[in-house]
């Protein structure tokens, strides 16, 4: 279109020019008038193209090229080929290669037009390698070239090879960044306690259960000798002997005595020849607390389940129990015992006394739960913290929990149901069908019962096995599946039987079968209250971290970490029991140096008492918190303590592919400490090639501008002079 218009304007202009110079007398100076017009267009038509003119102009000025030499923890590891071998041929630190290449005379042959900045990058006082945060900082925009030295490791920030990516595309073609990866890509000798999982909060008189893993990285077995002490005093040690390169899983136990803060320390034996000796010991702190657990079970008919499970937690002086029976045979609830309650709680202070609720066999319906008693439930689950423990029956009511507020809180999709409403499963073997762990249930805590982890899958073949299953399609997305069937499966994969999931502040656990008492067979109520113990402790663990009167305190995570987001969560009631109703309530921190601070916590939605914000603590050690009520003169103290970030491993193998990775996002190239001599004649090659290209916009260049205006001057002049005006 573009074309078909300029052509038809410059017809048309020479169309007119020989018009004008026919019917013209004084045909000379019409046809230098004319000449002069249809230059004029035909400049005009070349502008409407805008044209440029392209010219390369030699870089003369000095361009920057930045090496950055990493100090993190990992690169005091000595696995590192000497820079000079003839001088040295012993391996050396990273760190001190690192250096070494970074100072070396060889970098006199960079081109006069580089201009060279050596860079270090240190760990901060948290022990926070941020080696993406590092290499951000370099400056992309006024420099050409960086150089990293580095084994590519980090503990903390974004990975850098998103940030490589981002800020090379923001420089443009001109820019290039290339690695040295210094280091070996072989595991040093180490033997590495790791997974240390000891809960900050034990019960008095209960004992405490302490995994952790152990990972042989000799070239040979090791007899290794794991230790538990608690306040400097030892409490229980093992022998084990674990192969070359094998890991072992294992439990330390201590019968948790003496109410207060104690300081546990888990360590194994030091070997010669280890690269690094601080990863064989792991301190910890525990607060030691008298045990006080309320639980509420609820069941239509008193079912074996429901009696050896009430029968269980009444004997555990730690835990204060309460019943409630719908037998639909009864006109009332029934029960004869002292634990019995005569209606369902009212109130929202009355349900929320309680840490975990047991829901059996019942549902919506007429003589069981009301659409508000469910609703009320929902709230305390999400609101309170408290746990919920749903353990359907033969005759399915949970089914009709898919109309009520519940529906969001069960974990799993039901098949749809006969209309008598039983599903049952049965087996021809006398030992019934079996629950098979899945890959999260055998690294989960709540099925851990035996007492070494590498004795619980046998364990849980041998127990005896369920006749009735709930009639299950598959679980929801956010919930984690523990055991499934063994045996049957569906179109979705093996029927899901013990799932867990959270909803708002509280935890969800979800039974399928009616048959857990059995585990009793020939060992009484050591693996079944074992089990159950488990779960109402998992789920009352959060909601009593900070207990007073009438405030509870909520934070996680549980073992926060330095320099990180804290999620805070208060629960305040009135002295009259109902939940507090002001705009916010605040929370004094004191850090272990002293410093106080003051945090607001906002009022959550809804009518429950609940205050919700964040903080985030800036120092390692134990901090002091007081929560104040917003009404009454009450206040809840806490501690917690801060633990410092992961430091970066001595030992492991260099991050190879990390650093490739990075050399290619960045436009540059990968090479080893040998290889300096290569790096520099790249260097060489680059500034060579970063030459500018000056573009000048002839169409608006202002020349051309002024050079049209004069032509149309002086073609209004020649207009005159050949007598047209």
């Amino acid at each position: 279109m573009m074309w078909m218009v300029s052509i038809l304007a410059v017809a048309a202009c020479l169309w007119i020019a020989t018009l004008n110079v026919r019917r013209c007398s004084r045909r000379f100076r019409t046809i230098v008038c004319e000449s002069i017009r249809c230059v004029l267009i035909i400049a005009a038509v070349i502008l409407f193209w805008r044209p440029e003119q392209t010219s390369v102009v030699e870089q003369t000025e000095s361009q920057r090229v930045i090496v950055l030499v990493d100090h993190s923890k990992s690169m005091s590891t000595v696995d590192a080929q000497p820079f000079n071998p003839a001088e040295s041929p012993v391996p050396s630190s990273r760190l001190s290669v690192a250096d070494a290449f970074a100072k070396s005379p060889a970098w006199d042959e960079l081109d006069s037009r580089w201009d060279l900045v050596v860079k270090d990058v240190f760990v901060d006082d948290v022990n926070q390698s941020n080696l993406g945060a590092a290499v951000g900082q370099l400056g992309f925009d006024d420099s050409a070239s960086c150089v990293v030295i580095s084994d590519g490791d980090w503990n903390a920030g974004e990975s850098p090879l998103g940030v490589v990516q981002e800020k090379t595309l923001q420089a443009g073609q001109r820019f290039a960044l290339h690695t040295i990866t210094v280091g070996s890509d072989q595991r040093l000798p180490d033997l590495e306690l790791f997974g240390v999982s000891c809960p900050t909060v034990a019960i008095e008189g209960k004992p405490l259960r302490i995994p952790y893993t152990i990972a042989n990285w000799f070239p040979e077995s090791k007899a290794v000798t794991v230790r538990l002490a608690v306040d400097g005093e030892a409490v229980e040690e093992t022998s084990i002997t674990i192969a070359a390169g094998a890991r072992h899983d294992g439990t330390l136990h201590w019968m948790a005595n003496g109410e207060g803060n104690h300081q546990a320390e888990v360590s194994v034996d030091q070997f010669s020849g280890e690269s690094d000796l601080t990863n064989n010991g792991s301190q910890h702190q525990v607060d030691v607390r008298p045990e006080s657990l309320r639980v509420l079970i609820v069941e239509s008919e008193p079912r074996w389940e429901f009696r050896y499970l009430r029968n269980a937690l009444i004997r555990d002086p730690g835990v204060e129990v309460n019943s409630l029976l719908f037998h639909p045979s009864l006109e009332g609830v029934g029960g004869g015992g002292d634990d019995y309650l005569a209606e369902f709680p009212a109130s929202v202070s009355e349900l929320s006394e309680y840490d975990v609720i047991f829901l059996g066999d019942v549902g919506l319906s007429e003589g069981q739960l009301t659409e508000d008693q469910c609703d009320l439930i929902a709230g305390t689950v999400s609101q309170q913290a408290t746990g919920l423990v749903l353990m359907p029956g033969r005759e399915m009511r949970q089914s009709s929990l898919g109309s009520s507020p519940l529906e969001t809180l069960v974990p799993v999709i039901y098949e749809d149901l006969q209309k008598s409403g039983q599903a049952t499963t049965t087996s021809s073997q006398d030992q019934g069908n079996r629950l098979a762990l899945t890959e999260t249930g055998r690294a989960s805590l709540l099925t851990q019962l035996a007492d070494q982890p590498s004795d619980n899958w046998k364990l849980w073949q041998s127990l005896p096995g369920f006749y009735w299953n709930a009639p299950v399609q598959r679980a929801k997305s956010g919930g984690e599946v523990l055991a499934v069937h063994a045996d049957a499966a569906n179109e979705f994969g093996r029927v899901p039987l013990l799932v867990t999931r959270r909803f708002g502040a509280g935890k969800i656990l979800w039974m399928g079968t009616d048959s857990a008492w059995r585990w009793r067979m020939g060992v009484e109520d050591k693996y079944h209250y074992r089990f159950w113990g488990q779960v109402i402790r998992w789920m009352a663990y959060g909601r009593n971290m900070a207990v007073g009167e009438s405030m509870r305190l909520i934070y996680q995570p549980e073992q926060p970490i330095v320099s990180s987001p804290v999620s805070l969560r208060a629960s305040v009631m009135t002295e009259e029991g109902e939940p507090a109703s002001e705009p916010s309530v605040e929370l004094f921190i004191r850090d272990p140096s002293g410093q106080s601070s003051t945090i607001t916590l906002n009022h959550s939605e809804g009518d429950w008492g609940v205050y919700v914000g964040e903080a985030v603590f800036s120092q390692i050690g134990t901090h002091q918190l007081t929560l104040h009520h917003p009404s009454e003169d009450k206040t809840l103290n806490a501690e917690v303590a801060v633990k410092g970030r992961a430091v970066e491993a001595v030992g492991r193998p260099v991050r190879i592919d990390v650093m490739r990775e990075m050399a290619r996002l960045g436009q540059g190239r990968a090479f080893a400490t040998s290889e300096l001599s290569d790096l520099i004649q790249t260097l060489n090659n680059q500034v060579a090639r970063n030459v500018k290209t000056q573009t000048i916009r002839l169409w608006q260049h202002p020349i051309v501008l002024l050079g049209m205006i004069g032509g149309l001057s002086l073609f209004w002049i020649l207009r005159k002079w050949a007598g047209v005006l």
